[in-house]
């Protein structure tokens, strides 16, 4: 080992390092969104065709892959440049460890719960949206501003049928509402309960997109759900809704199934399962 460390030496291990944590910080940044699946799409198109060149004699596959290789950054760039674009706008917004601020709070917690209960006693609609890992600043950007203390009373001033972003999704950042009358992404997957409304496929869509937590409630059937990677699961009331949501912000585990519902798999008869509702 010692013999190693003197060939490598001690700048060289820096080095390591430093690329290591700019690889893990990326990683983070593009985990869960379509951009990691982008990602992966051309990592593996591009390693099969570097295999194919090198056993074969594809003298323009292997030309081809030697003109991929000088042009990469440029080609990044270009698929990723408005990831890229967001990223340096907020640079140093979000530290390598988490901070105080980042660490949700019971009290938080309480209050999204209490909110819940009576929006759902009321049958008013709501979809609020947590953020972890993944920032979602593309989407705070778009809503109204209004970087708040989270109340029951606020949320309910916010989601109130009268209200005019009522419609919107609320997205709660650092432990705080950072927007309201946000929208968001639908979900894709044709797979979805067709009784989901707009509200539900919303929360799913974001779920899919990055590992936020979506908490909705239905304005149809006031019934409380989660969404966590694509999958939706009903809650019973405010105590299994705020039980849910420290077991998830409690750990960095994105599958919903492992957290709260044990080995239940993303497919549409689970959807079926736990949620019947109509519309909303």
């Amino acid at each position: 080992m010692s013999e190693l460390y003197h060939k490598i030496g001690y700048w060289a291990l820096v080095d390591i390092g430093i690329i290591a944590i700019i690889i893990y910080q990326l990683l983070l940044l593009i985990r869960g969104t379509r951009a990691m699946q982008m990602v992966l799409g051309i990592l593996m198109t591009v390693g099969f065709a570097f295999f194919i060149s090198q056993i074969y004699p594809l003298t323009t596959l292997k030309w081809l892959m030697d003109k991929f290789y000088s042009s990469i950054i440029i080609i990044i760039v270009i698929l990723f440049q408005e990831d890229i674009r967001r990223m340096l706008s907020r640079m140093g917004k979000k530290t390598v460890f988490p901070t105080q601020e980042q660490v949700s709070s019971k009290q938080m917690l309480d209050e999204i719960a209490r909110a819940c209960a009576a929006l759902s006693s009321k049958k008013i609609g709501a979809l609020i949206i947590l953020e972890r890992n993944i920032l979602l600043t593309r989407y705070v950007d778009v809503g109204v501003l209004i970087d708040a203390k989270v109340s029951k009373e606020l949320l309910l001033a916010i989601f109130h049928p009268t209200a005019p972003i009522h419609d919107g999704a609320i997205v709660i950042q650092q432990g705080r509402i950072a927007a309201a009358g946000c929208f968001l992404p639908l979900t894709r997957d044709e797979d979805v309960d067709p009784n989901f409304g707009t509200r539900h496929r919303a929360a799913i869509g974001i779920s899919e997109e990055t590992d936020a937590i979506s908490v909705v409630v239905s304005e149809e059937t006031s019934s409380i759900s989660i969404a966590v990677d694509g999958i939706v699961v009903r809650k019973n009331d405010a105590k299994d809704l705020r039980k849910s949501l420290t077991q998830l912000l409690a750990t960095e585990n994105n599958d919903l199934g492992d957290t709260i519902i044990g080995n239940v798999k993303k497919t549409s008869w689970v959807d079926r399962i736990f949620f019947r509702s109509k519309g909303e």
